[in-house]
């Protein structure tokens, strides 16, 4: 098993001193790639490249080959770089499409007697979640505070077959992957670096379905990754919220929280912000670029560069 490098504040470097600059988002749709500027503590593009992918050019799979035609897919990765004007790569950040890439916080029961038996517990548990030998995957975990004395680990999984095929093709333009992640984990970061007392929720709404990130201080507490028909969303997310509330909250608290990031249309912002504070009881503010300290060029929109810049802010 192989250890790979994912994203989070909480995640120690395990490959270089620091996080590369520059970002790739790839999607079933596009190629996002950006370099960010930092100026009076607030981030801005300082290159950046898009470029649209053809129907069924990227299948978005998680134990098989995701690149369909991989001389076109080549062909448009130098040329998201030559649209960013980046003319020597080297490494660089990158998040896998949706499905491609598994993020999840692993909870044991209690505290094993020695750090073997909780290595195989955790093993045990991510083949039990993913439905795979540990064997075939990419693995990074992170251990997380404790949960009512509950240990818990943060954890990326990608299989072999699925990141063997893209680091191939980034060594053919001598690009390296120093660092990959889910779309999640990429976008979750906007919320990690907030350093705000009250839990908050990401939400990234996909073709398949929706992902949730659940964060308290810099750490997720839940991770989940939904599938579900278009006419079901509404109901597995208020699921989610009512799980959040009951579960999650320590006993004698009331939920405090308080902000939402939805990567999504401006329909999707204002359901989601809805639904949760139909959920809580409460006042919830839904989080744009600004307010996170982006500021964005015109024609730019945050649904299209969340994840990429997200991974390039992880740079400061």
């Amino acid at each position: 098993m192989k250890s790979l490098p994912i994203l989070s504040k909480v995640v120690s470097l395990l490959l270089t001193p620091s996080f590369p600059a520059r970002s790739l988002s790839i999607t079933e749709s596009q190629l996002v790639l950006l370099v960010l500027r930092q100026q009076k503590g607030e981030f801005e593009p300082r290159q950046a490249g898009f470029v649209p992918l053809p129907s069924g050019l990227v299948t978005a799979g998680f134990d098989q080959p995701n690149i369909n035609d991989e001389s076109r897919f080549l062909d448009l990765l130098q040329r998201v770089a030559d649209q960013a004007d980046i003319r020597k790569m080297g490494s660089l950040s990158v998040a896998l499409p949706t499905g491609s890439a598994r993020s999840l916080v692993i909870a044991l029961d209690s505290t094993p007697s020695s750090k073997t038996e909780m290595a195989q517990l955790v093993d045990w548990k991510i083949e039990r979640a993913t439905g795979y030998s540990i064997g075939d995957l990419m693995v990074s975990r992170q251990r997380l505070t404790d949960q009512n004395g509950s240990p818990h680990w943060l954890v990326g999984v990608v299989h072999q077959q699925v990141l063997a095929q893209y680091e191939r093709l980034f060594r053919q333009l001598g690009w390296r992957a120093g660092l990959i992640s889910p779309q999640n984990l990429g976008a979750v970061n906007w919320l990690l670096r907030s350093d705000v007392p009250d839990d908050q929720i990401l939400v990234s709404v996909n073709g398949q379905g929706f992902d949730v990130i659940f964060v308290r201080g810099q750490e997720p507490i839940m991770v989940r990754e939904v599938e579900c028909p278009a006419e079901e969303v509404e109901n597995e997310f208020y699921r989610l919220m009512v799980y959040y509330r009951d579960r999650l909250v320590p006993a004698g608290e009331v939920p405090n929280l308080s902000r939402i990031l939805t990567i999504g249309t401006v329909a999707d912002q204002q359901r989601f912000r809805e639904l949760v504070s139909t959920a809580l009881d409460r006042s919830i503010i839904s989080l744009n670029a600004s307010q996170l300290g982006l500021r964005l060029d015109p024609g730019m929109s945050f649904q299209q560069v969340a994840v990429a810049a997200g991974l390039s802010a992880m740079a400061w």
